[in-house]
């Protein structure tokens, strides 16, 4: 069996404790321990989780000639503050909300549904959290038409 590389990263100490400089290719940026003024790890993730939702589902309706015209995807991650930590700490809940504009609800579904098995983000996610739901919103309307709807 031949493995690929897929993707290589790098994050070391800044100097400053709570404070790492991360490294992607030719890209730097901070990520900050929980707190800081910087991005934290979850958020990282999370935002990885919901780029790929957006860039697979693009990817895969312009291959499927799926009149796909936006998507909006929002991530929030609860943990029980007062539960005692255990051996691995997890989320106790994630909620994932994805908007299509420009196709029908079962081309929603179906974009979704593709993205859910294909995406080992995603996978990740809901093995180490199966309180995870994914709702999904189609409108048929173009994004443009619903943004100027809202304006007038």
């Amino acid at each position: 069996m031949s493995l690929d590389l897929a993707y290589e990263v790098r994050t070391y100490s800044s100097g400053t404790h709570g404070r790492a400089i991360c490294n992607a290719r030719n890209h730097h940026f901070v990520s900050d321990d929980a707190g800081g003024d910087e991005l934290g790890a979850g958020e990282l993730f999370f935002s990885g989780v919901a780029a790929c939702a957006v860039n697979m589902v693009e990817r895969i309706a312009r291959g499927e000639n799926i009149p796909l015209d936006w998507m909006d995807v929002g991530i929030q991650a609860y943990r029980e503050s007062e539960k005692p930590q255990g051996h691995h700490t997890v989320y106790d809940e994630i909620r994932i909300k994805v908007q299509l504009w420009g196709v029908d609800d079962d081309q929603g579904q179906y974009l979704v549904g593709l993205w859910k098995q294909r995406c080992p983000l995603y996978g990740s996610v809901v093995t180490a959290t199966p309180n995870t739901s994914v709702a999904v919103e189609s409108h048929s309307a173009t994004h443009q038409k619903e943004v100027a709807g809202r304006r007038g």
